[in-house]
């Protein structure tokens, strides 16, 4: 193998190519794993950094030094199979590559491209035997390991090699127990999990982060709204809509409009060289054709004819056909041609997309992600931030901003810088209700009894002036008595500036830093000069600003200053959970300390705590809601969820 060189520059689909450094520092892991006698490796690389052709690469040099003969690739759709034979009918001409569909016997080919699902009905007497391929490539592996196909995986004594764009645990915070048990299966099956750190650690990584980092993913922002009937709910002719029923079982028009009107504000006081394409991430068929119409028709006048233009469109044209959704009852259930029109005309300029375009669908143009289906998986998170971060060199896109109306980010504590807006676009939000999420959406369960389905709902479509909504949170702050508009990270960066220049001029700042106390005068004093008009710095604002609802006056000094870091939120869960648990720890019996613990997890996560957790793992499997009822009775019960939820809302 020392033999044979690693590439460095070759031809692909008609275009001379140079090998990228992370791509070349993948094959050297992979060349040195095997010599070191591995037979399992993982490589996770983020969307949009070439894992199939990378893999091609491998491929080829270990076909050349004579390593592999036989390669079966698998992928989890025959869409993204599809897409895999492509790259390798260019790269590997010299090893013909099949395609296998279900139903057909196995093929002769070097190399074989499938579906764990096909491949699965090929096993045995007259399919494909144990040792029949010498390389195994399973693409997004994290959604084959756990479950039935663990079993067809381990039929082929093969090299087996892993390929998956889902972060590691770190970049992310990961919300659902299942998730976890799902990566560390895969890195298990992989022999990638260090037990002792508790730890993944794949045979290689190139997370969006090093992309990102070195030029070749976009870079991205959040521009993150709440509205009030998304985050709280709504009573309508009598029935109760819970927050995660919206786009499920109910939808209003009212709060589609202003999600609408906040995403058009945002967007016309940016530059507008192009229309940027969008993808809105929908929760249902019924929800989909609501935003179409209305994305049409609150379509800005101005935006409509400048779009006409720039797109050698009629203005009516632009009005009918601005926003199209795309779902698989889309052109009478193929949705494919409308699929590549937004790829390829210029219109529609916004995707409306359930479960369509959330993974395998690579389109660099799309510059816009508005996320209104909410999620518990940071998998799908990661699978549709991924649909934003490729580089388009000819519309010069090099980021993409995600609008998220749901709270997905905050969520998983995405990475991302916040967007912040030139200005404030219609009223001043009332006092803020306490944080919520909305209703996750369903999660993924492994592999078991499935329940009978609760009967269905008639969808309820809520006309629009039945119900009062309004953008209740954005990433901004008002101050002073009249209430200006300004951004958190405008607002962030003055306090920042005003106290390193106090620090050369201020008394009472000088002495703040060189750590001696200040009286209570001074700090009245100091206090009042900060409140002045020029400024407007209250420990009120600033607590919300640099979210931080415990701060005090001399913590943002300090931490301006440099001699103070803020905890993180989950550290002032941490914190705080510890103490709640101290305080009612003279009580405790060892089995309510053990369900307690079992608590901890999901609180220092940050996730709202409700009663049916108590009938779903790990509690189902230790008794229970009945027994915890038990333990603490009913009413017990219902006083600890609340003074958890308590606590989460004022971390």
């Amino acid at each position: 193998m020392r033999a044979i060189p690693l590439p460095s520059r070759f031809l692909f689909r008609g275009e001379e190519v140079d090998v990228r450094p992370y791509q070349r520092a993948c094959l050297e892991a992979a060349d040195n794993a095997l010599i070191a006698g591995r037979r399992r490796m993982l490589f996770e690389m983020a969307t949009g950094t070439g894992k199939t052709l990378t893999i091609a690469m491998l491929m080829k040099r270990w076909f050349q030094a004579a390593l592999i003969s036989r390669v079966l690739f698998l992928a989890d759709r025959i869409e993204l199979a599809k897409q895999a034979k492509e790259t390798f009918d260019d790269y590997l001409r010299d090893w013909p590559a099949k395609l296998l569909y279900g139903g057909k016997r196995s093929l002769e080919g070097q190399i074989v491209v499938g579906t764990l699902d096909t491949v699965a009905g090929q096993l045995g007497p007259g399919g494909f035997g144990h040792a029949y391929f010498d390389l195994v490539v399973t693409d997004e592996c994290h959604r084959s390991i756990y479950g039935k196909h663990m079993g067809t995986l381990g039929h082929f004594d093969a090299i087996h090699i892993g390929l998956t764009a889902t972060p590691n645990p770190g970049e992310l915070r990961w919300v659902s127990e299942y998730e976890r048990r799902l990566i560390k299966s895969t890195y298990m099956f992989y022999d990638c999990w260090d037990s002792a750190r508790q730890e993944g650690r794949p045979t290689f990584a190139y997370r969006i982060t090093d992309a990102i980092r070195d030029g070749y993913l976009a870079n991205y922002q959040v521009y993150l709204a709440e509205s009030i009937l998304t985050y709280e709910g709504a009573v309508w002719e009598g029935d109760e809509i819970a927050p995660g029923q919206w786009g499920r079982t109910a939808e209003s028009e009212d709060r589609l409009k202003i999600i609408i009107q906040e995403y058009f504000a945002v967007e016309e006081q940016r530059p507008q060289p192009h229309p940027r394409k969008t993808i809105v991430f929908a929760v249902s068929e019924r929800q989909a054709v609501l935003l179409e119409r209305l994305f049409n028709h609150l379509l800005p006048d101005d935006a409509c004819l400048r779009i006409a233009q720039q797109t050698n469109r009629s203005p009516g044209q632009v009005r009918q056909e601005f926003a199209k959704k795309i779902t698989c009852y889309s052109n009478n259930g193929n949705p494919k041609p409308i699929i590549d029109q937004f790829k390829f005309d210029p219109l529609p300029v916004v995707a409306i997309s359930v479960d369509m375009l959330d993974t395998g669908y690579d389109h660099k143009e799309v510059e816009n992600l508005l996320m209104l289906r909410p999620t518990q998986s940071a998998i799908k998170y990661a699978q549709m931030r991924g649909r934003g971060s490729r580089l388009c060199p000819r519309i010069g896109k090099t980021e993409f901003l995600i609008y998220d109306f749901v709270g997905n980010t905050t969520k998983f504590n995405d990475p991302a810088v916040r967007y912040d807006r030139p200005k404030v676009v219609g009223p001043r939000p009332g006092p803020l209700p306490p944080s919520a999420e909305p209703e996750p959406g369903p999660e993924p369960q492994p592999p078991g009894p499935v329940p009978p389905a609760p009967p269905p709902r008639q969808f309820k479509v809520i006309p629009e002036g039945s119900l009062d909504d309004e953008i209740r949170r954005r990433e901004m702050i008002f101050v002073g008595p009249e209430g200006l508009a300004i951004d958190r990270r405008t607002y962030r960066d003055r306090w920042i500036e005003l106290i390193q220049q106090l620090r050369q001029s201020d008394p009472a700042v000088q002495k703040i830093f060189a750590g001696e106390e200040l009286t209570e005068e001074e700090w009245e004093d100091l206090a009042r000069r900060l409140n002045s008009p020029e400024f407007y710095f209250v420990e009120e604002t600033l607590r919300r600003a640099f979210e931080q609802p415990t701060g005090s006056l001399s913590d943002f000094i300090r931490a301006a200053l440099g001699q103070y870091q803020f905890p993180t939120r989950e550290q002032r869960i941490e914190r705080a959970f510890t103490t709640w648990l101290a305080e009612h720890s003279a009580d405790l019996t060892p089995e309510k300390a053990q369900m307690l613990r079992l608590l901890q997890s999901r609180v220092i996560a940050g996730e709202p705590v409700e009663m049916r957790i108590f009938s779903q793992p790990p509690f189902s499997l230790l008794g229970g809601r009945v027994r915890m009822e038990q333990l603490f009775g009913q009413e017990g019960l219902r006083a600890i969820v609340d003074q958890l939820n308590t606590l989460l809302s004022a971390a």
